[in-house]
């Protein structure tokens, strides 16, 4: 049963963004909303109740990138928690990437695009100055 409401979630936010052939995401839906990547998937048989959201935050900078990398961790420490975000490293496009699990009973179209919303927002910040203030330069 959750598979075919994992699929009716992709129907719905592909028709929410006009995206056409919403049955060709049901594998992975590879989507560019709120001008961010997103990719998101069933949680299969390991954890059939749940949907897998990867955001794309872009490349890790070459010149700060220790430092970078720090205050990601550091974020990861006040993210830390039950069905929590988590930011991670996707070594073969050198890119940051926000990645949560949240429940497929509790998904409606309504949160799952505020989600969306959000991890988009905070990867603009991302881009614009890595969650590094001056102060910590």
């Amino acid at each position: 049963m959750s598979i075919e409401t994992y699929h009716a979630l992709i129907d719905q936010i592909c028709a929410e963004f006009s995206i056409p052939d919403p049955g060709a995401m049901y594998q992975a839906a590879h989507l560019h909303v709120y001008d961010a990547d997103f990719t998101l998937y069933h949680g299969g048989v390991i954890l059939p109740d749940s949907v897998l959201m990867y955001c794309d935050f872009g490349e890790l900078p070459v010149q700060t990138r220790e430092l970078v990398l720090l205050r990601l961790l550091e974020a990861n420490m006040y993210l830390f928690g039950a069905n929590s975000p988590a930011f991670t490293y996707n070594s073969k496009k050198n890119h940051i990437v926000l990645m949560c699990r949240f429940p497929l009973s509790q998904a409606t179209l309504d949160s799952t695009l505020e989600l969306l919303s959000y991890f988009a927002a905070m990867a603009a910040r991302w881009n614009n100055d890595y969650f590094i203030f001056e102060q910590n330069r």
